[in-house]
């Protein structure tokens, strides 16, 4: 009768393991699955000296801090001037169109009409589909 052949921790496809090391080998030779197990590897070596070191702990944060702040500066910088709106004027804004749009300048109106629309908002967004395509 035939051994039955190990599958991949990754792809699930069977593989022949190699001879000098079948006993441990959990990964095929596909170039995706060798991938997927030298990042896995790579990690728990990392959250290994991560807890044990603090002076690794301590230079893992900077660089992490570091990293973050490019990345908000590069998102910033790609967003454009033209989309920065300061919080107080948005509000002045969307309150001159609500007031447009209902034909009012009462502020006890106004804000029912906010409260309104807020609550007809979130209903809208539970039924709204959570992918990122138009609708």
């Amino acid at each position: 009768m035939s051994k039955k052949l190990p599958r991949c921790e990754f792809c699930g496809r069977c593989f022949h393991p190699d001879q000098y090391n079948a006993g441990h080998q959990k990964y095929c030779t596909r170039p995706e699955c060798i991938c997927e197990r030298r990042r896995q590897r790579q990690r728990q070596w990392h959250a290994r000296r991560y807890a044990a070191d603090a002076a690794f702990a301590a230079a893992a944060r900077v660089r992490c801090a570091a990293a973050n702040r490019r990345r908000r500066l590069a998102k910033r910088s790609r967003a454009g001037p033209e989309c920065e709106v300061e919080l107080p004027v948005l509000r002045h804004v969307v309150l001159g169109m609500l007031s447009q749009l209902t034909d009012t300048v009462d502020t006890a109106q106004l804000a029912a009409f906010m409260r309104a629309y807020a609550l007809r908002g979130q209903r809208v967004a539970s039924l709204a589909p959570t992918g990122t395509g138009s609708p």
